[in-house]
């Protein structure tokens, strides 16, 4: 069982989020894959789930909104949604919300990060990352 960390990045800046929250996994000592969502295919042997995406338009980016159109229901998958964003921030609280409905139980609040993320900002995604394996069972 691993925990997967799904993302979609247009300037690098949710993808330095999503190996940060893999690393915070990992060193809990468990399995993590970080998968962009253009290479998305299925979740499979999965105890926890990370998903993010950048903020464009006010809107989480495409290939996320449809992998959440067609996740199945989760049955209290534990999950956290996250994100960078440049102007308003909204696609982390949109995937939470999303995930909630498809029966997650989220382990902590939506993640955001202005612009690229700082060291500060790497660590609170490697703290969520911790909190992703200690919530597998």
């Amino acid at each position: 069982m691993k925990v997967l960390v799904i993302y979609e990045s247009t300037r690098g800046r949710t993808k330095a989020m999503a190996d940060a929250i893999c690393e915070g996994a990992k060193g809990k000592g468990k399995e993590c894959e970080v998968v962009d969502a253009k290479d998305f295919e299925i979740i499979e042997d999965v105890c926890a789930l990370a998903v993010g995406s950048s903020t464009r338009m006010k809107r989480t980016l495409p290939k996320v909104r449809q992998i959440l159109s067609a996740l199945q229901p989760l049955n209290g998958l534990p999950v956290v949604a996250y994100g960078s964003y440049g102007w308003s921030g909204e696609a982390p609280g949109e995937i939470a919300g999303i995930l909630e409905e498809k029966g997650g139980k989220l382990v902590g609040k939506p993640l955001r990060v202005k612009d690229y993320p700082n060291e500060e900002m790497l660590g609170k995604c490697r703290e969520l990352g911790e909190s992703l394996a200690d919530s597998c069972s």
